[in-house]
């Protein structure tokens, strides 16, 4: 099924708050209009234990049995590391261009943040939004109980917009179970639970209103859903009817700052795979080819003499990079990859990420009017974390 893209206007801004002061609005990525100038919040949801013999009565038994593996994370000013100057990243340039101020005046902690997480092994594991640790080292855990614990941040992953914080103290914890994202259905119920606002334990409930949408990384494929979410989200987990982890909740789209209704959540499957990795590895290794893509519009189709405007183009191929090794030429149309029909370069980008660095994947090329099929060889791009 053909997946449905979130455009943005040209206008229109993609806002990270997660590194809102600590006792003002945290947490989240909101999308501004063109109609307005916006602030928003992102929210993502973690992992939940649900005991899973017997009927739950209500929804109340369930946010009973996850409300212990959710935690609310806290970065305070000191924790952040200070790392050498280079480019700023999607996360740091949003946060700096658009972050909210606190509107709790002298109460505020400038440099603090605050945002959601949840506990996904007994040893303290705990998944989040990389927005929300921003460039900390260390950060302060708080359970449900009220305890506050110090954590340690093992990993993070800017594409993705997922990190993996280790509680350095206790053990034993209750964790929560990943649930099906890729099952997960249009209409499906869904609830969150976070800290919108640093009002911990805080439930929302509400259906998946779409699957698939893209906000402008090369990796979105987000879920949709009408479950409030707000500043302090964050890094919270999305819980399908049964009670397991489907989403970690991330960005709303918002004319005001607050909910309408639109957020959108990082599937378990992503969330979960990223998070392994960090946890095995201290980073993330994805597949490249070296090449840069331009869109394939209409006009360019048919220049080409291409009968739609689906596929990949490739405006540059790196010299002596995989894709230059694999016989690929700028001007070339990537038609599939490893089988699969391409709708854009976002299909591709992301296909080639997930596709294990030193294989080789079968893909069809349009060149020239005439269709080729290549061997394309997948090289390492691994991103660590420093």
């Amino acid at each position: 099924m053909t997946k449905r893209k979130f455009s943005l206007r040209p206008a229109s801004a993609a806002i990270l708050l997660g590194s809102a002061a600590l006792g003002g609005i945290v947490g989240g990525a909101a999308l501004a209009s063109d109609d307005a100038a916006i602030a928003g919040e992102i929210a993502a949801p973690g992992p939940a234990a649900v005991m899973q013999s017997g009927v739950h009565a209500n929804l109340a038994d369930m946010v009973e049995a996850v409300g212990p593996s959710v935690v609310q994370i806290q970065v305070k000013p000191e924790a952040r590391s200070r790392t050498a100057a280079g480019p700023m990243t999607r996360d740091e340039a949003l946060r700096r261009f658009f972050g909210q101020p606190s509107p709790h005046g002298d109460r505020a902690r400038p440099g603090g943040s605050l945002g959601s997480g949840f506990i996904v092994d007994p040893s303290g594991l705990v998944v989040t939004n990389n927005h929300v640790v921003a460039n900390a080292d260390v950060v302060t855990v708080q359970l449900s109980d009220g305890r506050e614990l110090e954590g340690r941040v093992l990993g993070r992953d800017d594409k993705t917009d997922v990190a993996v914080v280790q509680i350095t103290q206790g053990s034993g914890f209750q964790a929560v179970d990943w649930g099906d994202s890729d099952g997960t259905r249009v209409g499906d119920s869904v609830f969150a639970v976070g800290s919108p606002f640093g009002l911990g334990n805080t439930v929302t409930s509400g259906i998946v209103s779409a699957r698939g949408r893209e906000i402008g990384g090369a990796y979105d494929d987000f879920l949709q859903v009408d479950a409030a979410i707000n500043s302090g989200n964050s890094g919270g987990p999305l819980f399908d009817a049964s009670g397991r982890v489907i989403g970690v909740n991330t960005a709303i789209f918002t004319p005001s700052g607050g909910n309408v209704g639109i957020g959108f959540a990082i599937p378990a499957h992503l969330a979960r795979e990223i998070a392994t990795e960090i946890v095995q590895n201290g980073s993330v290794s994805r597949g490249r080819i070296g090449v840069s893509m331009t869109d394939l519009d209409e006009d360019i189709a048919r220049r080409l003499g291409l009968s739609s405007e689906v596929g990949a183009l490739i405006a540059e191929v790196e010299a002596r990079g995989p894709a230059a090794r694999s016989g690929l030429k700028p001007g070339d149309v990537i038609l599939r990859f490893a089988g699969e029909k391409l709708e854009d370069g976002r299909d591709l980008a992301r296909s080639v990420g997930e596709a294990k660095a030193g294989t080789s994947v079968p893909v069809e090329v349009y060149r020239d009017g005439r269709l080729l099929a290549l061997e394309l060889v997948i090289g390492s791009d691994r991103v660590a974390w420093s």
